[in-house]
């Protein structure tokens, strides 16, 4: 990925500054912050959350955990995370995350970014 700013050339004197810079913890990490937060807040072990279990508190959790994924936002207010990674993650496809976020909206009335 290129992140020089416009009118600098790597190698000529000229410090090379990336065009976007991310504040907070990034990819896995941000997932692993997300599912201790849902954890902590829904009683369901991370653990479960990432288990088979169909039990729907377990479920439950799971879908707040693809949706508040699939709400964090990069500088161009872009979701930061694609389907496919996020299912990669919680070892899921993408498809059952896109059905997780909506239903996770359905539930809440919350809309997606």
């Amino acid at each position: 990925m290129l992140t020089y700013q416009v009118g600098q050339i790597p190698g000529f004197g000229t410090p090379i500054k990336p065009l976007v810079e991310n504040v907070g913890p990034q990819g896995k990490d941000y997932f692993r912050k997300v599912l201790a937060e849902v954890s902590a807040s829904t009683g369901v072990s991370p653990r479960d959350i990432l288990g088979r279990c169909r039990d729907f508190r377990y479920v439950r959790a799971r879908q707040e955990v693809a949706w508040r994924l699939r709400q964090a936002l990069d500088n161009h207010g872009k979701p930061r995370f694609s389907m496919p990674q996020i299912g990669a993650w919680m070892d899921r496809d993408h498809t059952t995350i896109l059905h997780a976020v909506r239903a996770h909206e359905a539930r809440t009335g919350r809309v997606s970014a």
